[in-house]
C-alpha cells in the first residue's frame, strides 16, 4: 500500500493521525522500534522550537508519540509519499532546512506557529519521499482538516519510474531522456591538453568527461574524448571541444540516463564527519557512496589508510539509513 499526504495548510501531525486510522495504516500492535523513533523525532525538534502556544507544541509532541506507536516502520523508503508542502512565508533559515528536499509553496495566509518541525523530521525519519504528481490507480482517500491520505495502487507506483528531460534535481529516481553524449577522436592532442579539457568540460556544466584508448586509421593508437551532458548545455561544451582540442568533427547523439534516488547523510567516525552519498532504486537502497576529498583529508590527517575511514563511514551510514530511509 503506498499512501500519499497532500496538504492544503502547514501539516502537522495532530490533522494526520485520523486520515491514516481511517485508510488502516496505523497498527494495533504497539511498535518497538517506532517509539525508538518518536523519542528521536522529539529530542531532534526542541531545537527547533518557536514561540508558539505550549498547547500546540504539546499537542505535536503526543501526537508524534501516537503515531510512532502505532504506524510500522516500512520497508522499503518511498511506502509514505507527499505532494507540495505549504509552508508560512518568511521561515527562519533553520527551520528552512528541514524542507530539504521536498517541493514547497510559501504563503503568508499562515503564522510561523503553524509550522511543525515534529511533521517534518518524523516524514525525514520515515523514509518519507516527494511526489510531483500524481500517477497510479487511486484505490481510496480520506479527509482532515486541510489534508488528505491518499491510497495509490502498490504495483503501478513500484514499476513506474518517471521519464523526465534534463531534471536535476535527484531526490526521486527517474530517467531523464533530455541527456546528450558526444564524441571525438584524438590522436595529435598532449595528456596535459587533455587533462585541461576536461577541467573546461566539467566548469561549463558537463555531466560526465571520459577518455578511452582507440586504435585509428594506419593503425595510429588514439584517445576517444566523450562527453555526457544536458541537451541545453550542447553549444557551449561543442566549443570547448573545437577550440580546446585538434578535432576537425564531433559525433552526438541523444542518450537517457536513468538516476537512483538520493539521499545524504552525515556520519560521525572516529576521525571526523563524513559526508556518504545513498543511492535508492524503487525505495531500495543499493549504493552507499562516501565523499572521497573528505576520507582523503582525514586518512591524511591520521595517517592511516583510506580505506579504513572508507570502510566506517559506509558502516556507519548503512547504520544510520536503516532508521532514517528504510
Amino acid at each position: 500500500m503506498k499512501l500519499v499526504i497532500r496538504a492544503e495548510a502547514p501539516l502537522t501531525l495532530r490533522q494526520l493521525i485520523e486520515p491514516l486510522r481511517r485508510v488502516g495504516a496505523l497498527s494495533h500492535e504497539k511498535q518497538v522500534e517506532g517509539v525508538v523513533l518518536g523519542k528521536r523525532v522529539k529530542e531532534l525538534a526542541q531545537r527547533y522550537r518557536v514561540p508558539c502556544p505550549r498547547t500546540d507544541w504539546e499537542e505535536e509532541e503526543a501526537a508524534l508519540m501516537e503515531l510512532a506507536e502505532c504506524y510500522p516502520i516500512p520497508l522499503l523508503s518511498g511506502d509514505l509519499l507527499v505532494q507540495c508542502l505549504p509552508v508560512p512565508t518568511g521561515l527562519p533559515f533553520s527551520f528552512l532546512e528541514l524542507m530539504t528536499g521536498w517541493v514547497m509553496k510559501e504563503s503568508s495566509a499562515w503564522g510561523i506557529e503553524t509550522f511543525s518541525p515534529h511533521a517534518m523530521l518524523w516524514l525525514r525519519e520515515m523514509g518519507a519521499v516527494p511526489l510531483s504528481q500524481l500517477d497510479g490507480h487511486l484505490q481510496r482517500i480520506e479527509y482532515g482538516q486541510d489534508l488528505a491520505v491518499l491510497v495509490l495502487d502498490e504495483e503501478v507506483q513500484q514499476s513506474d519510474i518517471p521519464i523526465v528531460r534534463e531534471q536535476k534535481n535527484h531526490v526521486e529516481e527517474h530517467i531523464d531522456e533530455g541527456m546528450l553524449i558526444m564524441q571525438v577522436n584524438l590522436d595529435d592532442s598532449s595528456p596535459e591538453w587533455l587533462a585541461y579539457v576536461m577541467e573546461q568540460c566539467l566548469q561549463a556544466g558537463a555531466n560526465d568527461v571520459h577518455f578511452l584508448p582507440v586504435t585509428m586509421k594506419k593503425s595510429r593508437p588514439g584517445t576517444l574524448l566523450q562527453v555526457m551532458c544536458y541537451q541545453s548545455e550542447a553549444e557551449a561544451l561543442k566549443t570547448i571541444l573545437f577550440t580546446e582540442t585538434t578535432t576537425f568533427g564531433i559525433r552526438s547523439f541523444p542518450v537517457a540516463c536513468h538516476r537512483l534516488a538520493r539521499r545524504f547523510v552525515t556520519v560521525d567516525t572516529q576521525w571526523g564527519e563524513v559526508v556518504v552519498k545513498l543511492g535508492y532504486h524503487r525505495g531500495q537502497r543499493v549504493q552507499v557512496a562516501p565523499e572521497y576529498a573528505v576520507c582523503a583529508r582525514l586518512a591524511g590527517a591520521a595517517k592511516i589508510p583510506l580505506k579504513q575511514v572508507y570502510q566506517q563511514a559506509i558502516s556507519l551510514a548503512v547504520e544510520k539509513s536503516l532508521v532514517n530511509f528504510l
